[in-house]
């Protein structure tokens, strides 16, 4: 039997919650199911296994890597109503364990997962660009203020590096430009403009004071 997963929950900004984990594998095996819904470029928006999953990402990445190959997750409230309706039934416990921690949240709001990571740069990173997708998500004002910024530049080298992955649809495709436009990381392999990353990063510290 799945045994309960440690989960620390706290309120970072306003309608914005952070869920920390333990793990790497802790984080991604819970998360899995919903990010998928919401941004996987085969999965969004449809009901699914973990093995159906499993079996679709193995055939892209030539093995089954996912617990090993992303380190943040993010998703918005609406997310979690088709777990909560009984759609992605049976759920494991740790999807249980999700949809307690927010059962009486009323308002929408958005999560961010992250685990603990020995290396605090890398963490800092990390929250950043989390954090980033949640004001995308929560606050309009930034949201507007952010595709201003983008339609300057030229994003189609990133924006196929982010399809290279396997990992995103293209309705969150300008959502992760901005977030790792943002916070940069260490996968990258195009070369992010120096003026849009300093304006996203001047942008993203007047919402976070």
């Amino acid at each position: 039997m799945e045994k309960e997963k440690k989960i620390k929950k706290t309120e970072v900004l306003r309608n914005i919650f952070l869920l920390e984990f333990e793990s790497q594998v802790d984080l991604t095996s819970t998360f899995l199911r919903f990010q998928e819904h919401y941004e996987s470029p085969e999965f969004r928006g449809k009901i699914f296994s973990l093995n159906e999953y499993k079996d679709w990402y193995t055939k892209l990445k030539g093995d089954f890597t996912y617990y090993t190959d992303w380190s943040g997750f993010n998703i918005p409230s609406y997310v979690l109503a088709p777990f909560y309706e009984g759609k992605f039934n049976p759920l494991s416990e740790s999807e249980k364990q999700i949809l307690e921690l927010f059962r009486d949240v009323s308002q929408t709001f958005y999560i961010i997962g992250v685990y603990g990571m020995p290396d605090e740069k890398q963490m800092k990173h990390l929250l950043e660009h989390e954090i980033a997708h949640g004001l995308f998500y929560t606050e309009p004002t930034y949201k507007k203020k952010v595709l201003k910024i983008l339609e300057k530049y030229n994003l189609e080298g990133l924006k196929d590096w982010l399809r290279s992955l396997g990992g995103y649809h293209e309705e969150v495709l300008l959502d992760e430009v901005h977030a790792f436009g943002l916070s940069g990381s260490k996968k990258l392999t195009v070369k992010i403009d120096e003026s849009m990353r300093q304006e996203l990063q001047t942008l993203f510290e007047e919402y976070i004071k």
